[in-house]
């Protein structure tokens, strides 16, 4: 009896064996895939785009780079253009105003460094992650840059330019309408304000451009 008992006992014991190095041996592959997959992610991400990734919510169901793409292209995403355009214009805003005063902020200092195309903008439902190109964020910051030291008489002009770029970007992105008044919404946020903070004096609702001729002036 015990004769045959043993030899059953070492196969059970076997199997057992068997079982759990098939266990671990399993495992250590997932992991070692796993491990294999997070290395991969990380080498094809480039250098700081995964922490900027984390910045900032979403609108609709984009973010960063992905809103300006949508907006550039409403055919693709018919169903949602229509409440992301209305929602963006308030962000491009206060994006392009974060810009300006760090291009004011940087010459106080007397330093130079234009911030990334992407950031964090404050919303009306909390911070979205916002994207400008790189041409437009270099535009805008010189600007800031400028108006710290430039005459008051010279500032229509700058003013004028930030008029410009606004229309120009609400035309590339098809969001004319939601985004009207936004180019004076920034200028009186960042030039006028620093304009008037140097104790400085002009008419922030005309410009050079559009001044009432002196003949009609008196009617």
């Amino acid at each position: 009896m015990a004769d045959n008992f043993v030899p059953i006992l070492l196969i059970t014991l076997t199997i057992a064996l068997i079982v759990i190095l098939f266990i671990v041996i399993s495992y250590i592959l997932t992991r070692v895939r796993s491990l294999e997959a997070m290395q991969s992610e990380a080498e094809s991400t480039p250098a700081g785009e995964g922490s900027k990734s984390k910045t900032g919510g979403g609108l609709s169901g984009f973010r960063g780079k992905a809103i300006w793409d949508a907006l550039e292209n409403p055919g693709k995403h018919p169903g949602v253009i229509e409440q992301l355009s209305s929602r963006y214009a308030f962000v491009l805003a206060r994006h392009i105003e974060q810009v300006i005063d760090q291009g004011q902020l940087d010459r106080q200092r007397n330093r130079e460094a234009v911030p990334e195309s992407d950031a964090a903008v404050g919303g009306l439902r909390g911070e979205v992650h916002s994207w400008l190109p790189p041409s437009y964020v270099q535009r805008f910051y010189r600007i800031g840059s400028q108006s710290v030291t430039v005459p008051g008489e010279d500032l229509p002009e700058l003013r004028a330019e930030v008029h410009g770029l606004v229309d120009e970007i609400l035309h590339r992105l098809h969001i004319t309408d939601q985004g009207r008044g936004i180019g004076q919404l920034v200028t009186s946020h960042t030039l006028d304000f620093s304009s008037q903070a140097r104790g400085e004096e002009y008419d922030a609702s005309v410009s050079e451009d559009d001044e009432v001729p002196s003949d009609q002036g008196n009617l």
